[in-house]
């Protein structure tokens, strides 16, 4: 039951309806039993994944609190606690990496060695799940939280079903009050739930899923589709997976809305920003806080790194002692991000250490760059330059998802060469068949033309409304009724016109679903 199919919202319906229906007081009851129905339908196979997890978390931080009288006693505690559920998750999806790894290295020399793999099912969700625990055990060892006596109520915290899909990764400090205090009907929820779903369903199964075809031409063959067209093809990839995934989020956060229950953004207008630190702060939010709070801190706190720091700073001075063990702690940290996005070295390379070699080459010249603006007089606070920083940074992340679309990643330096390439006339042609929609009557083609660009349009729109700090919700809501109707009018129809769905259609997957 993915969440943009007819039966979740008949499910969405039915258990929002009976959630007002029943007291109060028993409303998380409900939600936990919503949860366990949605993922019974989903991944009733590996239900005990879940329930084992949850033990695990839930005796662990009972252990912390209550039996623990030493600070070794809690350390044991919280690191076999995170291992098992960790190990879990290492279990179900990257078991095969060791053995994938030999195989490939072995053909690298003609060597067939056919190690085994092993065929596991990994539920909906784990990797966001496990996460979430994660921070738990650490808010607990910490004291920043306390530990749940309610078994239940921390099953609801770990697979509160709107976030099963692709997240956002919770925090049990800040989502303890919004699950499991008794939430009144406000219209005004329910009405802002409502234009959430619908914009994210604009977003993910009109402008994703129809740029995705487009995607998939051009790496169909980029021998073929090279230079200018592989170019488009990666700007293309980069509004696929910004509107498939920031879609979701709009989905997610629009049906937990409806039940009263606010959850965090996970995005906040990535294509405005100026560097890739701001970039990553606005893409994937709470993937790069968790990152922060339960990784790289504690390394740069930890007794190590600080022995570390000093001894560096004795031979090669401050600076030196600073940015070392930030640059390791740095690669620690994007080396689990690499490995969280999936399990190849595809993957990690581009999603882990590619961003570790940015974020190092900043660090280690930030300082000439700032005395080189400063002596070439650069006006650095003017829109053009800012332009220009937005521009960079999209460059840079350009070149990572194009090395996420490659086969595999010996395959990538091959596609980044055909960047310089030029594309044939036939590829040409065929490109500007697809994107004219050539296939449909020119009536359909010019609708579908329009309705397309209207839509980046105003999701441009209201990205700047929302990197300028402006609640656009709040702002949509202050608007007069037929203008708020107008609008939800033209998205519903659009995505009926021109939405994939249906019999004959094969809608793309949530590209962050499989994370």
């Amino acid at each position: 039951m993915t969440i943009t199919s007819i039966n979740f919202f008949v499910f969405l319906a039915l258990t929002v309806l009976v959630f007002y229906l029943c007291p109060k007081k028993v409303r998380w009851v409900f939600l936990l039993l919503f949860s366990a129905v949605f993922f019974l339908l989903n991944s009733w196979r590996v239900f005990y994944y879940f329930l084992f997890g949850t033990l695990v978390a839930y005796v662990g931080a009972r252990l912390m609190q209550e039996k623990c009288r030493t600070e070794r006693q809690k350390r044991i505690v919280v690191t076999a606690s995170i291992g098992l559920i960790i190990g879990v998750l290492f279990l179900l999806k990257y078991v095969n990496v060791f053995p994938n790894s030999i195989n490939a290295f072995g053909a690298l020399f003609h060597l067939n060695l056919q190690l085994g793999t092993v065929d596991l099912i990994a539920p909906i969700g784990i990797s966001y799940y496990s996460l979430s625990l994660w921070g738990y055990l650490v808010d607990v060892y910490r004291t920043t939280a306390q530990a749940e006596r309610n078994y239940c109520k921390l099953a609801l915290f770990a697979c509160y079903y709107p976030c099963l899909v692709s997240g956002p990764i919770l925090r049990y400090p800040e989502l303890k009050t919004e699950l499991f205090e008794p939430r009144p009907l406000r219209w005004e929820n329910v009405f802002q739930g409502f234009h959430r779903i619908v914009y994210g369903l604009l977003k993910k199964m009109f402008v994703a899923d129809t740029l995705a075809a487009h995607v998939k031409l051009v790496f169909s063959d980029t021998e073929k589709f090279s230079g200018p067209l592989l170019l488009l093809g990666v700007v293309m990839y980069a509004l696929q997976i910004y509107c498939d995934f920031s879609g979701c989020m709009d989905i997610v956060l629009g049906a937990s809305r409806l039940y009263g229950v606010r959850l965090p953004e996970n995005f906040e207008s990535p294509f405005f920003s100026r560097n890739l630190s701001e970039f990553w702060r606005r893409w994937h939010i709470t993937l790069g806080l968790w990152g922060k709070d339960y990784i790289l801190y504690p390394l740069l706190k930890s007794t190590r790194f600080q022995k570390l720091g000093s001894r560096v700073k004795k031979r090669f001075g401050k600076k030196a002692g600073k940015k070392l063990p930030l640059i390791l702690a740095i690669w620690i940290l994007w080396a689990v991000i690499g490995f969280w996005h999936g399990a190849t070295w595809k993957y990690f390379f581009a999603a882990g250490m590619l961003p570790w070699v940015y974020f190092s080459l900043s660090e280690i010249f930030s300082d000439c760059l700032k005395k080189a603006s400063e002596k070439l007089h650069l006006k650095t606070n003017c829109f053009s330059f800012h332009l220009l920083q937005s521009a960079r940074t999209l460059l840079l992340m350009l070149i990572i998802w194009l090395i996420t679309l490659s086969p595999t990643l010996s395959q990538s330096g091959k596609i980044l060469s055909n960047l310089f390439s030029f594309p044939s006339m036939e590829a040409i042609t065929k490109f500007c068949r697809a994107v004219s929609f050539f296939s449909l009557t020119r009536r359909h083609a010019f609708w579908k033309l329009f309705a397309l660009a209207a839509s980046l349009l105003g999701i441009t729109l209201v990205d700047t409304l929302k990197y300028k700090g402006i609640s656009v919700g709040e702002r949509f809501d202050k608007q007069s009724l037929w203008f708020r109707w107008l609008i939800l009018f033209s998205m519903i129809i659009t995505i009926i016109c021109f939405g994939v769905y249906g019999p004959g259609f094969q809608p793309e997957d949530f590209i962050y679903g499989g994370f």
